[in-house]
């Protein structure tokens, strides 16, 4: 991300970077390549934020460089800085970071820096950034001619299932996996819930009885992986819809949660048009889901959602950090028959279905033989990422690769 981040500085006179709490936005501008050169401040300091509201020009201006953290604390500032660069486009001039963009979507205020900034998200750190490789290359499964072709060209698998399990569980804030052991790291995670209301939930005004959207929350992460449906959590949650879609709103605002919109490019065929919803973080949906260990979520029914939201970061992780447009959707026809994610460029398209199992059956390929058939030129193989430690060919046109090497 730390290249993405610097080739983009060098082509938008601004960058705008959000990201959910402890996802290490702070850490990357203001240490290594990106910080050098530049001046870093941030909103957390009452005293900064002071200084901007009294004279936004003179704050702007201190030096050719700025970083400003936190800025969702005076998001006014948007509007200063167009004006600021509408007088001198200099590339690079601004870097503004924010764990929460809810208010500021809300409010319009980002548009302001349409056409003079580029926009991205930090996620969690993926299984490659934890372990210092690099990840699979999705752009290069995309791009080849069949399935043998990518499956000679795919990566050993880099890591033993039993560190891949605990990965997972722990999820990639830094100071979940480097938790000692489940005690510390179920404490490290009701830290950051409370802190995540602190100051993401409780600031925002009319949103209602806190206690009213952990409940919310909580059936949201029971969801995840799942098609989205606000009544059915309203109703789970004992909520009012109205309240729900402020809830939800404000979670995917705050980098907590996101939407998989649906693939229906064939207008003729019967389609599910619902979005897909999944958590920000395996670790966090796990401590939410009230699970610690993979034999844990397991019995509890949760393991085959968790590992398929861990999956749909590690992929959204590779877009938010390639140059080229990609795109995630699902696919589910009327009839159930589904595949977990297809990943596209252009007009070709690359289905993925995501099992923890370690061994695959007939049954579990269904979803990937009935969208290759229905999109034969676009797609000339499938994906089936799973838990064993090997990658190996499932048939002429699937693969299945290794969760051990993403």
């Amino acid at each position: 991300m730390e290249d993405r981040l610097a080739r983009l500085l060098e082509r938008f006179p601004c960058l705008l970077l959000f990201g959910a709490r402890q996802t290490g936005k702070s850490t990357l501008v203001s240490k290594g390549k990106i910080a050098a050169g530049r001046k870093y401040v941030t909103f957390d300091d009452p005293e900064v934020i002071a200084a901007a509201r009294s004279d936004a020009e003179a704050f702007l201006g201190q030096a050719p460089r700025l970083t400003v953290d936190e800025v969702q604390r005076y998001s006014d500032l948007f509007l200063r800085v167009k004006r600021s660069i509408d007088r001198e486009r200099e590339l690079g001039r601004f870097l503004l970071t924010g764990s929460s963009a809810a208010e500021i979507v809300a409010a319009g205020k980002a548009s302001a820096l349409a056409g003079r900034s580029a926009i991205l998200e930090l996620g969690p750190l993926t299984l490659g950034e934890i372990e210092g490789r690099e990840s699979i290359d999705w752009l290069g499964l995309l791009r080849a001619p069949d399935a043998t072709t990518a499956l000679r060209a795919l990566p050993a698998p880099k890591t033993s299932r039993a560190n891949l399990k605990r990965r997972i569980m722990r999820g990639g804030l830094p100071p979940a996996w480097e938790a000692q052991d489940d005690e510390a790291w179920r404490e490290w995670m009701k830290a950051y819930r409370a802190l995540y209301l602190e100051k993401d939930v409780l600031p925002v005004r009319r949103l209602g009885a806190p206690d009213d959207f952990l409940r919310f929350m909580t059936q949201l992460a029971y969801r995840s992986s799942g098609l989205l449906s606000l009544s059915d959590s309203a109703r789970d949650a004992g909520v009012p819809l109205s309240s729900s879609q402020n809830y939800l709103r404000l979670l995917e605002g705050s980098c907590q949660w996101f939407r998989v919109a649906p693939y229906h490019r064939n207008l003729g065929k019967r389609l599910v048009k619902s979005p897909k919803g999944y958590w920000f973080d395996s670790g966090v949906l796990a401590f939410l889901m009230g699970v610690s260990d993979w034999e844990q979520a397991q019995s509890a029914d949760r393991l085959g959602a968790l590992f398929e939201t861990w999956v749909a970061n590690e992929i959204r992780a590779a877009i938010w950090q390639s140059s080229e447009a990609l795109e995630l959707h699902h696919w589910r026809t009327q009839s159930g028959v589904e595949v977990d994610f297809v990943l596209s460029m252009g007009e070709r398209l690359l289905p993925i279905e995501a099992k923890s199992s370690s061994s695959i059956t007939p049954k579990m390929l269904r979803g990937l033989e009935t969208f290759l058939a229905e999109h034969a030129k676009a797609a000339p193989f499938g994906v089936m990422i799973y838990s064993d430690s090997e990658h190996r060919l499932l048939g002429p046109k699937i693969i299945a690769i290794s969760a051990t090497a993403l």
